[in-house]
This record gives structure tokens, sequence and C-alpha cells, in this order.
């Protein structure tokens, strides 16, 4: 079957940008537990305060709304495409995206990946609505916002879950996938993906290279 592998790696925007997107800190909704005593209550509220949007700030390449798009990567047979903010703008990036997924489309080729409609799509469509992108309706049907993407775009995870639970939400992360089938396991860590960029750009491309490599030998087995 022809198959184009996506992976997109992702980074967080400043933590000053977050923070701004953030509802202010509430007292009155901290809970208390059993605590009476004035100072204690005190304490406790001021130890919220200070946790107060540490969480956002930790998983903000996680989502559309506190991260951007460092990389998109394409891998079919053994070709290697990137596209990458060292070189591109980020609406630049999502342009060149959507054209790469309409031309595998006009071919009937499948577009695949793990969790691929769990996360890399999603990111990248909501990303395209924030920066004023259009977003291709073959790509994305607004109309039918529970099941919106082409036939052509396969998830890797749902073809592991084999119908059993992937209508529910299901997560099973890709590391338990490969481990069962005895496929070789990806390198790094996405949670290392930004001090990865900071440091080495091209490592941090070779780390995407080698996630396309590895969904692509779960495709080979699975489809």
């Amino acid at each position: 079957m022809n198959v184009i592998i996506l992976d997109i790696e992702t980074l967080s925007q400043s933590e000053e940008s977050i923070r701004s997107k953030l509802t202010p800190f509430d007292p009155s909704r901290v809970k208390l537990g059993n605590a009476k005593k004035p100072e204690l209550v005190a304490e406790i509220i001021e130890a919220a305060r200070m946790e107060h949007g540490n969480d956002e700030v930790a998983n903000g390449a996680l989502h559309a709304t506190t991260g951007t798009l460092a990389i998109v990567g394409f891998r079919h047979g053994e070709g290697v495409k990137q596209y990458h903010i060292g070189e591109m703008t980020e609406a630049a990036i999502i342009e060149a995206t959507f054209t790469e997924i309409l031309f595998a489309l006009d071919r009937g080729t499948i577009i695949s990946g793990y969790f691929i409609k769990g996360f890399d799509l999603p990111f990248i469509v909501q990303r395209a609505w924030l920066l004023g992108v259009k977003v291709p309706p073959r790509i994305f049907n607004a109309f039918k916002p529970r099941y919106p993407w082409s036939e052509n775009i396969v998830c890797l995870q749902e073809v592991w879950l084999a119908g059993s639970a992937a209508q529910f939400g299901t997560r099973v992360s890709l590391a338990t996938v490969l481990r069962e089938l005895g496929l070789p396991s990806k390198s790094g860590s996405g949670a290392d993906f930004g001090a990865l960029w900071a440091s080495d750009q091209k490592a941090a491309l070779q780390y995407n290279a080698d996630d396309l490599a590895v969904e692509m030998r779960l495709a080979e087995r699975l489809i």
C-alpha cells in the first residue's frame, strides 16, 4: 500500500505569553480541606497561587493555543521531507503541509501516523485557524466535526485498537505498541524536544526523522 507518514514536533510558546492567557487566580476556588486556622488557610492559598498556571506552562507544547509547530515531517518510502521554523514561518509550514497532504490525496495515497487524528492533524488545523491560514475542506470537513478527516487519513493507534475501543478515546502509547510487536523503539522523548531544538536543530530534525522511520515500520506491519 502507498503510505506517507506524517509526524509533527511542537514547541511551547513563551511563559509570559501562556500566563497572559490564563484566567486570573481566584482564592475562593482553592480547596482548603479541613483547614480552619487563618495562618494555615493563608499558607494553602499562597501555595495554590504559586502553582497557578504551572501545568499550562509545562504542557504548553501539547496545545495549539499555547504551542507552535516546530517541524512537520513526511516520510514516503525512504524519502524524508521536513518543513521547519528554522527555514520558514509557521504559517508557511502549515500551507506547505496542506499542499503535501492534498497532493497525496489526489494520488490516492494513505496519510498515516501514530495518533495522527488525536494530536498531529488537530494541532495543525487549530494553528491554521489561529494564524488565519485557510484549512482545505478535503482535509478537515467542518460539517462533520466528529469524523472530519478524509478516508485516506489513517491513524495507526486506531488500527492497533482494531475497533475495540477506538470510539471511546482510549490511548495506547506508541512505545507500548512497538514493544508488543517486537519492533525497535523510538529514541528520545517528546518532552525533551524543546531543549533539543534550542541546543541542536540538526539533532532535533534527526529526532523527527527517526520518529517517521519508526512509524513507517509500524504502518508496514499494521496496514
